[in-house]
Parts: structure tokens; C-alpha cells; sequence
């Protein structure tokens, strides 16, 4: 973090001096007390269950420097007794403070910043995309988890004068939402990797979910760039918007007016494309293309992780890294080096025989991309799904796992077993379609386990996926 004097976390937040002076310097900041460190701001958020204030005093006498409040008063300060080097700062809201600090910390920095959205697959994206930009610019990316309105803030205060470029991750889940994250990050670039089923109960439809992800281009410059995987019907209807305004769409008007005036470059799998892959070959721990741009120019690529969806979002960094002035050459060497994060997608082979572990999340397109990663390892003995509930569905639950149900059906997979009550309607659909594939359910993970320690045959693979609510991953540590 590049430092920042109380002088300017006042003038950025609004805040009042309760104790201490403009003079203390902060270097960092947190949101947890027990990772404070020295010359740290503490930001007390109030949760759902738990409200930080609480910590705050613990906090600064542990090593914090600094510490917002929105509750204490001077009298509360001043009984603690703190020593000269700690300032306390009243604030009417913490979390909006935090906001307004990162929004200051942000326009510190004037780099290209590339904004990563979608239902599925922002983080490998956002990995594979930041590898890409690490050819040239020493870049700051998306750390976990923090996509939200908070970590998004946290992580703009991550900026240092060595960084060159940012890959930052902008997650939302309801409407709104993504106003407030561009208003702090303000994004120059920006890719949208597609629109699913994610949060639909919140969104009820995927145009409004299309809707609200499309405002992560509302602070656009005249040279932006909104990259789209137009594999994706809802997202190759955006470009097609950009070249016909006449057409129907729903936006609001704000993204229309950024949109009228950013370019659009599409990336997927047609020759329509600015950026499209030809000669895919799929292998059991891999995958190799050609890159092809619009223009003629062409790259090979080698990918040391499995799975299509890894090669739309490869096009998408490579798009990503010639836009901003990397050689596709420069680019797809630095992925070579990509490696799957864990949880999304990690091999594991454990002497007998090989686990997908894709069980950080899941939407039923991630399934559905889970699948065409085993069906597309050839040396299998034997292909197993081992599946749990899809959780946050809403009424649209049973039709969306029973849609996924019918996509095994339709697969190589030679074995489905399901965890959790809604994956019984994956089970079903397999079941309905008549299909020569094995098919038992669990209603925990214990039993699932049991099971499968005693007939998965040497030489299979499995994935194992589910929503993070479903601890899936007790599954792949029973297992490996």
C-alpha cells in the first residue's frame, strides 16, 4: 500500500479527528483485527452478526495506528487512554468510508485498470488475464475473494507506485451493485465472460443480470475497450447493440452512453470474432489452439489446464494483453506458466486415480463446464460427476438442476452420484433420458464418501463439484 497521512484519509472520507493527528501515516489496512499490523488502518465494518466496533480498542493497542468509528464518541476515546501515535476517526458509516478511501487511493494511480465480470469464471479469467498483462507490466490483481464491495475497496488500497497495471475482479449480486464497485475501481477495460444463472433469484431473468453487469463500463474513457466472450448469446448481442443501436436491449442509459462511445472486441470460438481459437485439442491435463485475430495475425497456445471454458478465457487475456500493447506471442507464453487455482478445477491424482476438485463454487453453467473437462479426458477407466446442490436458485432450482441432469445425460459420464436434496433432480433427469449410466444419491457427504471409497475402479476420474454451502471438499480431502 502506498502511504497515506490521516490529513488525507480526512479530506477523502469527510471523517473528524476525535484523537492523535494528521501528521500519523498509515501502510496498510484491514478489515479483521487479529491481522492487524503496525501503522495499519482498522476499518470496523458492522456485519449481519457481528459488529467489529467492538475489537476496535484491542485493535489499536495490538499495532493499529489508525481506526474509523462510527459508534464511539471523544469521551469513549478519550477513557482508553491511547498513546500520542494513534488516531481515532469518526465516520457516519465505516463501510462508506472505507469506499471513499479506496476511491482516493484509485485516483492516485493512473494505470489501466481491466474490470473482470460474469457469472462464471471471473477468477480463472482474472488469473489468466493478469498472467498475460505480468509479460509486460508489473500487475496488481484480485487477491481471493475480494470482489465485493468491500474487498473490491480493500484491494484499491493495495496499489503501489511499482504497480503498472490492475486485473481487478467485480462480483455482484444484486441491483446496484455493480454502480458501486465501478464508481471506485472506474475501470478502463473491461470483459464480461458470461451471462448465467447465477443470482437469478435475486436478478429473475438473465437480461437483468446481463443489465447489471454491462455498468461495469460506466466510467469509461473514449479509448476503453469491453471485451466479450460472444460465444455467449446475451453477450454477443452487446456488439452486436454497439453496430446496431436500433436494436432492442435492455440497458440503462448511463451504459448506453459509455457504450456508444467504447469499442467493442469480441473473442470465442467463430472466425466473426476479433479474436477467435482454431485446431482445439483437448488432453487429459491440458489444452492446445491457435489464436487467430481478425486482422490475420496468429499464435499457438499451450494451456497446462483442461477444459474449453479455459480456452475462451485464454482469448480473453490474450485480447486483453494486444490491447494494452503485449505481442499475442509475449502473451501466450506468460500463460504457459498459468497453474489452476485451488478448488477450481486442480488435478489430483492420488496414485489410483484422479479427482477434479472444482468444489470452491458452482452455478449450473460451471457444471455443465465441470463435464465437458472429464468427458474430455481420454484415458479414463471410468467418468464419474459427483454432484451437490446448486444453492440461491429460488423457485428456478428444480428446473436448473434438472437441466444440468439432462447436460450429464447427454455426456460420456459413465457414473453420477448426487449430495443434497435439489441434486436429486439432476439424478432424475439422467434417470428420465433412459441412459445406459449409473446413478445414486446421498443425503450427506459421509455416505457419498463411504461409497465411493468402495467402487471408484483404478484408473477413473472424478469430478467433484457443488456450492460452497455443500463443503464438497471433504469429499476430495476423504479421496486424495
Amino acid at each position: 500500500m502506498k502511504s497515506i497521512s490521516v490529513k488525507e484519509i480526512i479530506k477523502a472520507t469527510g471523517a473528524t479527528l476525535l484523537c492523535g493527528n494528521e501528521d500519523i501515516i498509515i501502510e496498510g489496512a484491514s478489515i479483521n483485527s487479529r491481522q492487524i499490523n503496525e501503522n495499519d488502518l482498522f476499518i470496523p465494518i458492522v456485519g449481519e452478526k457481528v459488529d467489529a466496533h467492538k475489537f476496535m480498542f484491542d485493535a489499536l493497542k495490538t499495532g493499529a495506528s489508525v481506526s474509523f468509528t462510527s459508534k464511539h464518541t471523544k469521551e469513549d476515546v478519550e477513557n482508553e487512554s491511547l498513546s500520542d501515535d494513534k488516531a481515532v476517526l469518526k465516520v457516519d458509516d465505516t463501510l462508506r468510508a472505507l469506499q471513499a478511501l479506496a476511491q482516493y487511493s484509485r485516483s492516485r494511480f493512473n494505470l489501466p485498470l481491466v474490470g473482470i465480470t460474469g457469472s462464471v469464471g471471473k477468477t480463472t479469467t482474472k488469473e489468466m488475464v493478469a498472467t498475460a498483462l505480468e509479460a509486460k507490466y508489473n500487475t496488481l490483481r484480485t487477491e481471493g475473494n475480494l470482489n465485493s464491495q468491500i474487498g473490491l475497496s480493500l484491494m484499491m488500497l493495495r496499489f503501489e507506485d511499482a504497480h503498472e497495471a490492475a486485473v481487478i475482479e467485480m462480483g455482484v449480486s444484486e441491483e446496484g451493485e455493480m454502480n458501486r464497485l465501478v464508481a471506485i475501481a472506474k475501470p478502463e477495460f473491461a470483459v464480461m465472460t458470461n451471462i448465467g444463472m447465477s443470482h437469478i433469484n435475486q436478478f429473475k431473468k438473465k437480461e437483468n443480470t446481463r443489465r447489471e453487469k454491462l455498468n461495469i463500463i460506466d466510467y469509461f474513457k473514449e479509448k476503453s475497450v469491453l471485451y466479450v466472450n460472444a460465444d455467449d448469446e446475451l453477450l454477443r448481442e452487446i456488439a452486436q447493440y454497439k453496430n446496431n443501436p436500433q436494436k432492442e436491449m435492455l440497458i440503462d442509459d448511463e451504459t448506453k452512453k459509455a457504450l456508444d462511445k467504447c469499442k467493442v472486441t469480441t473473442f470465442g470460438t467463430s472466425p466473426e470474432y476479433d479474436f477467435y481459437a482454431t485446431d482445439i485439442v483437448t488432453g487429459s491435463d491440458g489444452m492446445e489452439f491457435t489464436c487467430n485475430a481478425k486482422d490475420g495475425r496468429s499464435v499457438p497456445v499451450k494451456l497446462n489446464v483442461p477444459g474449453m471454458h479455459n480456452v475462451i478465457n485464454a482469448l480473453a487475456a490474450i485480447a486483453v494483453a494486444d490491447g494494452v500493447g503485449i505481442s499475442m506471442e509475449d502473451a501466450a507464453k506468460a500463460l504457459l506458466s498459468y497453474k489452476t487455482i485451488a478448488m477450481r478445477g486442480t488435478i489430483i491424482d492420488n496414485g489410483k486415480f484422479k479427482i477434479i476438485d472444482d468444489t470452491y463454487n458452482a452455478s449450473p453453467d460451471s457444471i455443465k463446464s465441470g463435464i465437458d473437462v472429464v468427458t474430455g479426458i481420454k484415458d479414463a477407466t471410468r467418468k464419474y460427476a459427483v454432484l451437490a446442490d446448486v444453492l440461491e436458485l429460488g423457485e428456478v432450482s428444480h428446473d436448473c438442476h434438472y437441466e444440468v441432469g439432462k447436460y450429464v445425460a447427454a455426456s460420456s459420464v459413465d457414473e453420477l452420484v448426487t449430495v443434497g436434496n435439489e441434486a436429486k433432480y439432476i439424478a432424475k433427469a439422467v434417470n428420465d433420458a433412459g441412459v445406459d449410466k449409473k446413478v445414486v444419491s446421498f443425503d450427506s457427504n459421509e455416505d457419498a464418501i463411504n461409497y465411493l471409497k468402495d467402487t471408484v475402479t483404478d484408473g477413473a476420474v472424478l469430478l467433484v463439484k457443488g456450492s460452497r454451502g455443500m463443503h464438497m471438499d471433504e469429499i476430495v480431502k476423504a479421496l486424495s
